[in-house]
């Protein structure tokens, strides 16, 4: 099989299965020979602000691991993916290669498992084996959806640290319809003994979690905001509550990193697609906001960024997502809204999603692409905020857009 074909396969495999995610990941280890055994391993959940923290850690972790006279490789594994599933498995900071997606791909496709894996289970999968190969000491792990039932939940390997970002309502469908269910699910990942950080989050939620860590006898790390003269490599002032808890992770590991180099790795962190300027002439920022949460925090980081200013926005979500409210956040900002139909079968039409920011006494206009969009919105010489579906985002940067283009 080609590259392109064992993506394909597992591209095409449920993308939510029949078996808890949890269940799959353990028969897959146990059929692999425990991959994941001996890994010193960061268990990241949250509703939003996880791939930051994750990006944080890795960063400060490669920091470490370079001022060190002991060198240590450093895993990361997150989703979804903006331009090539190969971003999702990373070491110290480079993509896996195309050859080991082929190789390690074809050897899991050719097992045969009680369980159905998703898409999700097998790059989980192959992300261990590759590690493993790759004598990996750390990895960042990020959950994908919610917690103990999630596929990364299955591992047999015990945390170094466990951390939870922050709690909002999203997939409720599977997670639960209130914020002290969703941080239940989410607190799943806790295991007895490993301590926890979170980050700022209502009472309602923090008090699932304490109660949890109470209960398997687990230190928790209240994380709060780094200090103002810090320089971060990630734009945005909620950027500064995502280091945070990237400090106490790391603070709390069996490991000592000195103030100057946890500095320099939250300097350097790379985390394309979050508050993204892609352009300076016209001024285009893309942000992977693609719930209420999400657009607030983007919503309040402009204000400071930009105080008094108004903008263009472009606005492709997915249908299951919260989307009036999501306007309705968004909307003191803007002069106009343009919006975008994602390139996926869950997507929101842009009419229908025009249609309802129209109600909130906004302008809006649906579009046949972003491109449009954006030729539009370059006429009223306003900054240009471009922010929804991390899908739709990876469709922009991965076309190559950028201020030479524009």
């Amino acid at each position: 099989m080609t590259y392109e074909q064992v993506v394909y396969t597992i591209d095409n495999k449920r993308r939510f299965g029949k078996a808890c995610g949890r269940d799959v990941t353990q028969e897959f280890m146990e059929a692999l020979g425990h991959p994941e055994k001996g890994l010193h391993i960061i268990h990241i959940a949250g509703t939003n602000g996880k791939g930051s923290v994750a990006a944080f850690v890795s960063s400060i972790l490669q920091a470490a691991s370079f001022a060190s006279s002991e060198h240590y490789k450093v895993g990361l594994f997150t989703s979804p993916h903006l331009i090539d599933y190969t971003e999702r498995i990373q070491i110290d900071g480079k993509q896996i290669s195309r050859e080991d997606v082929t190789r390690i791909g074809q050897q899991l496709l050719n097992m045969e498992l009680k369980l159905e894996p998703t898409m999700f289970d097998y790059w989980l999968a192959m992300a261990m084996v590759y590690f493993k190969e790759q004598h990996v000491d750390y990895v960042v792990l990020e959950t994908g959806l919610g917690g103990a039932k999630d596929s990364t939940n299955g591992l047999s390997q015990l945390p170094e640290v466990c951390a939870i970002t922050s709690i909002g309502l999203e997939h409720t469908q599977y997670l639960g319809d209130t914020l002290a269910a969703i941080a239940g699910e989410k607190a799943g990942i806790i295991k007895s003994g490993v301590p926890v950080v979170i980050g700022e989050m209502d009472e309602e939620a923090s008090q699932v979690i304490e109660a949890r860590c109470d209960e398997l006898g687990c230190d928790l790390i209240h994380a709060t905001q780094v200090e103002s003269d810090l320089k971060l490599g990630l734009f945005g002032g909620y950027q500064r509550k995502n280091a945070a808890v990237a400090v106490e992770i790391i603070r709390n590991l069996k490991m000592i990193v000195d103030n100057q180099t946890i500095a320099n790795g939250l300097a350097t962190a790379v985390w394309p697609g979050r508050m993204h300027v892609i352009s300076e002439s016209p001024y285009i920022l893309v942000d992977g906001a693609h719930n209420p949460a999400g657009v607030t925090a983007l919503r309040d980081s402009l204000k400071a960024e930009f105080p008094n200013q108004k903008f263009s926005f472009i606005m492709a979500v997915m249908a299951d997502k919260n989307y009036v409210e999501m306007a309705q956040l968004i909307a003191p900002l803007s002069e106009r809204i343009y919006t975008v139909t994602v390139d996926s079968e869950r997507a929101l039409q842009a009419k229908e999603l025009a249609d309802a920011i129209a109600t909130l006494g906004v302008e809006a206009q649906a579009c046949e692409s972003y491109e449009s969009a954006i030729e539009l919105a370059k006429t009223f010489n306003e900054k240009i905020i471009v922010f929804g579906s991390l899908y739709f985002i990876g469709e922009i940067l991965g076309s190559g857009y950028d201020k030479n283009e524009s």
